[in-house]
């Protein structure tokens, strides 16, 4: 078949293959990949599949289709091979060379949902035509690329070109492998070639050196682009606005509904594992999981009922009742709650070192105060508040939290003008961004028995302890643009604990012996980030608003944008996208 995939010289290949079912194909189509001299730089294959394979199954099914072959590379991948979760699932090989984005849910939502362009179809052996038959083809089609290729078996070419014809396709001449099993027919829409970015230019500006920038920067690092990131916080350091934030929760959210936040929230914690798994322990203190207790009101009131309904494997959330509770945590817990495996101990400080410290990336000292379109050259300038300019560029990401709005205004970004000469809003949602402060308070471990084993939440949280400091926190205060520890802060957070903590924490506190972290949070109405280009300002990124949800989404949005500008499928379904997107 390795005959039939037509990747040659190119910078990228798509391919999208029906279901896991058949996945060994995955390590065919590396293999092929590997010995070929000629292949394109970056190969990309899409697996859509209603019934997944669990990481136990995809092991065995290796075992029997390839006995005493392969078995290095099937255990490499079962390695990286996602929970069964609905949605989208990234595995990246080979230095990033080779990505497997696997589509879990049903088929033809999914296939509507998919943000790619499909260079190759493989409908061989157990995905023929007689099965496509039964399916509605046009959303098999629907992204094909301009010029594409499927891959069939040689008796079913008539049906195939036929069923090509009917979507408007139209085929020419066909390829058959050397076993003469298969072929590879080509087709073309008449539509142009797309164009990507990085075809272009790989070099990028991105705007603030936290969460959500160093995201973004890491992402296009890893695709080989060089980027500079700009704060003024790193005259003090490369760790931006998180400087003695010692460590925070990433816990994935859970709701009834499986309503965007939650699906996003599962999306990005899914990234970040992936992202950070060989991360040291001074970004990652602790894979530790999170105990997640019922409570009156909020997102968690019907925590055991979403658990139920949502039947996600115990893997990733099980209910858990009082004994068990208090087992994970290691310290007497008083109401039941989900344990989610793959709740994450991070130190925002130590991550974002981490995420910038790629060679590719390099960080700038300064404050960008506004953009300005050089028609000439067709790159957008940065601007300092004295009107220097402090760098040029061709794509812009502007990453810098609560100060996004400014920067925008400033630009004149926050408005378009229609061809009928109407001046209309340009990017209407991020009106309502505004600060959140908050702070958290440092606990000796020795005032909590050592601290709890693993992430306990609640109406407040209360986390594993990192170099004998545990966080307790936190609290939530709308429109304050200084937040600051405060005796008053600390007392919130304590009557927030969902455990019995002891006399001499609470006199500690009344005493001002506790220490703590405050910071603030950009928050937009509906709690949702904003990540997206611009499309009234070709070139230019948004990615903010991440709330208190910046380890969750900051890896997701990064490899969103890099995806975008590399011309890959995206790690996130079109609805997700678009109820992030600036419009």
């Amino acid at each position: 078949m390795s005959s039939c995939l037509q990747w040659q010289g190119k910078a990228r290949h798509t391919i999208a293959l029906n279901g896991t079912r058949f996945a060994m194909h995955l390590l065919l189509l590396r293999k092929y990949w590997q010995e070929d001299p000629l292949r394109c730089k970056r190969l990309h294959l899409i697996v859509f599949e209603e019934r997944p394979l669990s990481r136990e199954d995809f092991v065995k099914m290796g075992a029997r289709l390839f006995p005493g072959h392969f078995q290095a590379q099937v255990n490499e991948l079962a390695s990286h091979w996602p929970c069964v979760l609905p949605g989208m699932h990234r595995i990246d090989l080979e230095g990033g060379n080779i990505t497997i984005t696997l589509a879990y849910g049903e088929k033809r939502r999914m296939l509507k949902n998919i943000h790619a362009s499909m260079d190759t179809y493989i409908l061989a052996d157990s995905c023929g035509p007689a099965v496509l038959a039964q399916e509605n083809y046009s959303d098999w089609l629907r992204y094909a690329s301009p010029q594409v290729y499927v891959i069939s078996r040689v008796q079913d070419e008539g049906l195939l070109r036929q069923a090509l014809k009917t979507e408007g396709l139209v085929t020419g001449e066909a390829s058959v492998s050397q076993d003469g099993k298969h072929l590879a027919l080509q087709a073309r829409s008449g539509r142009p070639m797309p164009v990507y970015r990085a075809d272009q230019d790989r070099t990028a500006l991105v705007i603030g050196g936290g969460l959500a920038g160093s995201g973004v920067a890491h992402a296009l690092a890893l695709r080989g682009w060089q980027v500079r990131v700009f704060d003024p916080s790193f005259a003090h350091g490369q760790s931006a606005g998180q400087q003695g934030h010692i460590a925070a929760a990433l816990t994935p959210m859970i709701s009834i509904d499986d309503n965007f936040r939650s699906r996003l929230s599962r999306a990005g914690t899914l990234r970040a594992h992936s992202r950070w798994r060989d991360f040291p322990p001074a970004a990652i203190p602790a894979r530790c999981g999170t105990l997640e207790l019922s409570r009156n009101k909020g997102h968690a009131k019907d925590l055991t009922e979403a658990v139920k309904a949502m039947q996600f494997p115990r893997e990733w959330v099980r209910h858990v009742k009082l004994a068990e509770a208090s087992e994970l945590a290691g310290t007497p817990i008083d109401r039941e709650g989900a344990y989610f495996s793959a709740g994450m101990l991070v130190n925002p400080e130590g991550l974002i070192q981490t995420l910038l410290a790629n060679k590719g990336i390099e960080c700038m000292a300064a404050r960008v105060a506004f953009l300005l379109r050089n028609e000439q050259t067709r790159q957008w300038e940065l601007l300092g508040a004295d009107g220097n300019v402090l760098a040029c560029g061709h794509t812009v990401v502007v990453a810098c939290g609560l100060q996004t709005l400014p920067v925008m205004q400033e630009s004149g970004l926050m408005q378009q003008t229609r061809r009928s000469g109407e001046v209309v809003p340009a990017i209407p949602k991020l009106h309502s961004l505004h600060p959140m402060g908050g702070e958290v308070m440092h606990v000796p471990a020795g005032l909590v028995n050592g601290g709890p084993r693993c992430i306990i939440g609640g109406e407040g949280y209360f986390l594993p302890a990192v170099n004998n400091l545990c966080v307790m926190g936190s609290t939530y205060m709308h429109n304050q643009l200084m937040p600051c520890t405060s005796k008053a802060g600390q007392e919130t957070i304590l009557s927030k604990m969902p455990v019995t903590l002891c006399a001499n924490l609470k006199k500690a506190v009344q005493d001002n012996e506790i220490s703590g972290w405050a910071g603030m949070r950009a928050v937009l109405q509906g709690r949702l980030p904003v990540v997206g280009q611009l499309d009234h300002a070709e070139g230019v990124w948004i990615a903010a608003a991440y709330a208190s949800h910046g380890l969750t989404w900051s890896s997701l949005a990064g490899d969103v944008i890099g995806a975008r500008l590399e011309g890959e499928p995206v790690p996130l379904e079109r609805d997700l996208l678009k109820a992030i997107s600036p419009r």
